[in-house]
C-alpha cells in the first residue's frame, strides 16, 4: 500500500509541475506580445493621387499597423484613406485611398 501511494503523490507532483511551466510559457508568450505591440514603429505613408501645395506628394505618419482607416483633408474635405504594408520606392508605405 505504502507503493501505491507514494507513486500516486510522485504523479500528482509530475501533473502540478507540468501545468506550472505551461501556464508560465504562456504568460511568457502573452507578454512577448504585449511588448512588440506596444514598440509598434513610425511609418511613413505616401497618400496616393495626393499632392501638397508644393506638388509633391502628401506623407502621413503612423504607428498604427495596415488596414487601419485614416481620414485627411484634400481640398477641405475627409478623405479617408487605408494604410497598407506595401512598401513604395521612395521607403515610404502606400496608403490607397477609398
Amino acid at each position: 500500500m505504502p507503493g501505491v501511494l507514494s507513486t500516486l503523490a510522485a504523479t500528482g507532483v509530475i501533473t502540478l509541475a507540468t501545468a506550472a511551466c505551461t501556464r508560465l510559457r504562456a504568460r511568457r508568450a502573452s507578454a512577448a506580445t504585449a511588448l512588440a505591440e506596444a514598440q509598434r514603429q513610425l511609418r511613413r505613408y505616401t497618400l496616393l493621387r495626393t499632392t501638397g501645395p508644393d506638388g509633391t506628394p502628401v506623407h502621413y505618419a503612423s504607428t498604427r499597423p495596415p488596414g487601419t482607416i485614416v481620414t485627411y483633408p484634400v481640398d477641405g474635405h475627409p478623405q479617408p484613406f487605408e494604410l497598407t504594408d506595401v512598401p513604395l520606392s521612395d521607403a515610404t508605405y502606400a496608403a490607397e485611398p477609398l
